[in-house]
């Protein structure tokens, strides 16, 4: 334990470890396993091997359908005597076609790991892009859920795991590389750790190795019971949003927009709602005296930074997805949770040229108007707070001189497991390109009639993306550079068009 407190930045996050530590043991040892060290404190690949009958996996297999349409762009309005929704017209209703989705089956199946065999494991596919961009690969991302058909069976004090296949990150370093920069900062982030998956189906596949993952932390009762303390506030992850507005006076406004990820009471919903008009309808004066009442704003403001250095638009900065909101019950402030970070390092590109992704303006951190974090950086103190951790991860934490250690070592761990990945989306010879050196990525040349520019321009090696970014973000604290202000190419709607400007 002395050894492990040597490596933390100070004395609370290394009580926060022991403490994290002792509940990890002390679950482990109520479920009746044999206590372990945190597998995700691994610097090893984990293996695991998964074994599932044919008709189940059959059962599984993911199948397409159309979610549910979209709200009409009117229910996110407010009623006529709301405030600063008077000075700005409401839009006529519409609709627009629903995006495809899969429908995920959930199966059981058997588990080994490290000679431990858990039966009975709930095990699905994840995802929506990843699934639909190869669907006939076996390198699919899965979900197990050890406590779904077996109350109280965990894997070492863990419900459930996520294990992410890489998708279009020819390194299979990214998704590691970020949650690690914001577990580090004290952002409240999963933990990650690389994973072989092997698989066998009966009369079909005999151990086959299905690849390299990356497996991630569940955000659930444990993940928050470890990060907060507490585990009974409400836990939402919201979507098909452009920001955090009120789409509503209630929650029946506001249910197919805010996933539930916790059983609310009223109260909670009600909360979440008000919390959502305060962003919106308070004056600038009350948002500046009260905004840390209902918000941890310095937790925020460390996670833009990394989100900025990090050029993550598969987030809530950009698409405004890929994130969760909790409510604290300790500190009664709602905090930000990142998730899905497989495309950090400037890899969900909006269609913007590969240079205005290096040169992000550090000022506008969000693609497309975010009223909190316009709000947010309009007030002084929070403005330079937001540069003082621009400044130190420039030169610390996404330093070349640290970050790139980092990189090698992991690129050294798996190397031999990537080499060897058969059903891995890239070459590896991309593999190896894509540590040192940006490259353009095979892609179907649009039709004529598209006349779409590419979605990706170039894919960022790893090593001079951290470099000429880390420059960038000097250069503009500095005074010395201006940066580019990015907009999604996809056509705003009335929603974002028509949103109350300050």
């Amino acid at each position: 334990m002395y050894k492990l407190c040597d490596y933390m930045l100070n004395w609370r996050r290394c009580q926060q470890s022991f403490i994290s530590m002792l509940m990890l043991v002390a679950s482990a040892w109520s479920a009746g396993q044999p206590v372990n060290t945190d597998v995700f404190d691994s610097n090893q690949i984990l293996i695991f091997h998964l074994t599932i009958s044919a008709d189940n996996w059959e059962q599984m297999q993911p199948r397409q359908r159309q979610s549910d349409p979209f709200l009409t762009q009117e229910s996110a309005y407010q009623k006529p005597n709301d405030r600063l929704g008077d000075r700005w017209p409401r839009p006529e209703p519409r609709r627009r076609r629903p995006p495809v989705v899969f429908d995920l089956v959930s199966v059981r199946a058997e588990v080994e790991f490290q000679g431990q065999v858990w039966s009975e494991v709930s095990v699905r596919f994840k995802g929506n892009s990843s699934l639909k961009s190869n669907p006939n690969s076996l390198k699919k991302p899965f979900k197990f859920d050890f406590d779904y058909f077996v109350e109280e069976q965990h894997f070492f004090g863990y419900d459930k795991l996520n294990f992410s296949n890489g998708f279009k990150d020819p390194s299979l370093l990214r998704e590691k590389l970020a949650y690690d920069l914001f577990h580090k900062l004290d952002i409240p982030a999963s933990r990650a750790v690389f994973a072989q998956l092997f698989l066998t189906v009966p009369t079909r596949y005999q151990r086959e190795y299905l690849g390299l993952y990356t497996m991630v932390e569940q955000v659930d009762q444990v993940f928050l019971r470890d990060r907060f303390g507490n585990d009974d506030g409400l836990l939402v992850k919201p979507d098909r949003i452009p920001d955090l507005i009120p789409l509503g006076t209630s929650w029946a406004d506001h249910r197919h927009n805010y996933e539930l990820k916790s059983n609310p009471r009223q109260a909670d919903t009600n909360r979440l709602v008000n919390f959502l008009r305060f962003i919106r309808q308070t004056d600038d004066e009350t948002f500046s005296r009260q905004i840390e009442q209902y918000f941890n704003v310095d937790s925020f403001l460390q996670l833009m930074a990394i989100n900025s250095v990090l050029v993550n638009l598969d987030s809530y900065f950009g698409t405004g997805h890929n994130f969760y909101l909790y409510h604290n019950t300790h500190t009664d402030k709602y905090e930000m949770i990142p998730w899905d970070l497989n495309e950090a390092f400037g890899h969900f590109q909006f269609q913007a040229q590969p240079a205005d992704l290096i040169n992000w303006d550090i000022d506008h951190p969000a693609v497309g108007k975010k009223l909190l974090v316009e709000r947010l950086l309009n007030i002084e103190d929070y403005r330079h707070l937001y540069h003082r951790n621009l400044r130190d991860l420039a030169d610390i934490e996404f330093h070349p001189d640290r970050i790139f250690n980092q990189i090698d070592r992991h690129y050294q761990l798996i190397s031999p497991a990537v080499e060897t990945d058969p059903h891995k989306q890239f070459s590896t010879a991309q593999f190896h390109q894509s540590i040192d050196r940006h490259f353009r990525p095979d892609q179907k040349r649009p039709t004529p009639s598209e006349r779409r520019p590419p979605m990706i321009h170039q894919i960022f090696g790893l090593k001079p993306f951290i470099k000429q970014r880390g420059q960038s973000i000097s250069q503009q604290l500095d005074g010395e550079d201006r940066g580019t202000i990015l907009q999604s190419p996809v056509r705003r709607s009335r929603l974002l068009k028509d949103f109350p400007r300050r």
